[in-house]
Parts: C-alpha cells; structure tokens; sequence
C-alpha cells in the first residue's frame, strides 16, 4: 500500500505501509539517507528539521549516515560485535536500571520509571558513567518528536532555545559519544515504547500462558517511520509515476509491522540499515518479561 502526494515545487513524497514493498524500496540502490536540501518547500522543511535534531558536530548520528558515507559499514559491524559481546556477558543485569524495568513492568513501578531507566541502562552499554534521569528522558522525547511536530510548535522549540537545550543535555551526559547519543536520544523510544506493552500485557490475566514469542510478537515495537531520499530517476510498481531526484520516500514500518505481523520489521534485519543492537534488545526483553513474571507470581524475581 503506497500514497503519493505530489504538488510540484511544494512537496514530493511517496509513502509505503506495506512490508513487501519497504523491503523492496529499502533494497533499491537510487534511495538512500541524505540530509541535503532537495525537492519542493516540504521535503526541505522536513529534511531541515532532521539537521536541527540529529545532526551534532556537522555529522549525523548513526541512524542517519548514508548508505556509503565512511567508514559506516565498518562502525556499523563493530557496534553489532560489541552489542553482541555485551548481550553474552550479560552484565547489564547487574545495572540498578535493569530492577526496575523489572519493577515497573512487573507494575511494582510507575511507568513513568521505564523512560529514565531504559535510558540509563542503554547509555551505560556506551559510557559507564551514564546518568539519565527525567531531564534526559525529557530532553530525548523532545528531540525524537521535534521532527514530526507541529510546524509552529517546532519553531517555538527553536526560538525559546528549547531544542538547544535538549542537544546540549544529552550531548553533555552522552560525553558528545555518537554512539551513546543514538542509543539514549533515538533507539531508547522503541524500547520504551515494547516494554510499556509489556507492561499492559503483564497485567492480563492471560499473561502467564503466553510463550515468549507471542508476547515479543504482541509487544514489540518498530520505529514509526523511516526517510530515504531519492538518488536518482526510479521507476518502482509501488509508485504510479517515476520518482525523481529529491523526492522523499516514507517507510511507515511500525504501520506495516502491525499489518504483516512481520517482526523483522522493526530491526530490518536484512537490510543494509539493519540494526546492529537486535539481539541484545530481545535478549533485554526477555530477561525483564521473565523476571516480571516472577516477581508478579511472587517469586525471587530481579
């Protein structure tokens, strides 16, 4: 399922919610990340607002570098390995964080308690000496919606120094660290967003009975959208007239994830753009889902 919208010198934008044609798209060579003004007054209103949040230092944090942009690939695979090393030595169950995400799915917490501790526990997979707390979840929820806003709402964020304010909060305790900055200001909403589901879920009485692949299946939650530019001319099935240079295309995924049941989706597993931390956070996931469940039955728990 694709909508084009099309006004010539205003706006050129295609968007997808079906999962065949994202993997499709996502596999074409003329579509890529790219943040450089181009196409009509939308597309480069949304493309600058991308600048003004992600951007620290004149480069984009790692969700946002083009598919051939240096030394990407390279970065890319060694977070996977060291995501992965982390994941095997699980001594982020030790974190205090880790208890209460626990807690708080659990519902021994108050929700609001996920957001800082996520955080938290993400930033110190980057930085031992981490610190998040309400400000820097705030800071985080702030740069994560500032793209998608309200024009006028934006602009406010701009003007009263609001949005500088939350770049500098979380460059500061980020240690201006790429990869802690796109952990603790972009990734931390997804795994937000999964264990507040979890936390619904766990409070049904059918939870305990659910596998654990039918509760990540349930509760697992995929980026809302992804931006790729057009390179080049592109002639595609999923869009009625060939799309050109500077046209964007919007991946919905969460959408198409929801619809196909597909949850790959969420980390794109087979994508160029995948995402190097999948197994650590279903390793996350599962361990808080399990010990939630043990402390709702009234076991040892965390």
């Amino acid at each position: 399922m694709a909508r084009r919208l099309s006004i010539p010198g205003l706006v050129n934008l295609l968007e997808v919610s079906d999962a065949r044609e994202i993997r499709r798209l996502d596999a074409e060579p003329h579509l890529d990340r790219h943040l450089a003004p181009a196409g009509g007054l939308v597309n480069r209103l949304r493309l600058a607002r991308l600048r003004q949040a992600f951007v620290f230092d004149g480069e984009p944090l790692p969700a946002l570098l083009a598919r051939e942009a240096e030394g990407r690939a390279s970065r890319h695979a060694e977070l996977g390995r060291r995501l992965e090393e982390r994941t095997e030595a699980s001594s982020w169950r030790q974190d205090p964080a880790f208890k209460t995400l626990v807690e708080a799915v659990a519902g021994q917490a108050e929700a609001e308690a996920l957001g800082p501790a996520a955080q938290g526990l993400l930033g110190r997979l980057f930085r031992d000496d981490y610190r998040a707390d309400e400000a820097s979840y705030a800071a985080a929820r702030l740069l994560d919606a500032y793209p998608r806003g309200n024009v006028l709402r934006a602009l406010g964020q701009r003007l009263t120094g609001r949005l500088r304010r939350a770049r500098r909060l979380l460059a500061e305790r980020a240690r201006g660290e790429p990869l802690a900055l796109h952990a603790t200001g972009i990734a931390v909403h997804n795994l937000v967003a999964s264990l507040t589901a979890m936390r619904e879920l766990a409070a049904t009485p059918q939870a305990h009975g659910l596998s654990l692949a039918a509760v990540l299946g349930r509760t697992l939650a995929a980026p809302e959208t992804l931006l790729r530019r057009v390179q080049a001319p592109l002639s595609t099935p999923c869009a009625p007239r060939r799309l050109e240079p500077g046209d964007l295309v919007v991946l919905r995924l969460a959408q198409a994830a929801r619809g196909s049941g597909d949850r790959e989706l969420a980390f794109m597993g087979q994508s160029w753009a995948r995402c190097p931390a999948q197994g650590f956070i279903l390793a996350l996931l599962a361990a808080v889902w399990e010990q939630a469940m043990a402390v709702r039955q009234g076991g040892r728990g965390a």
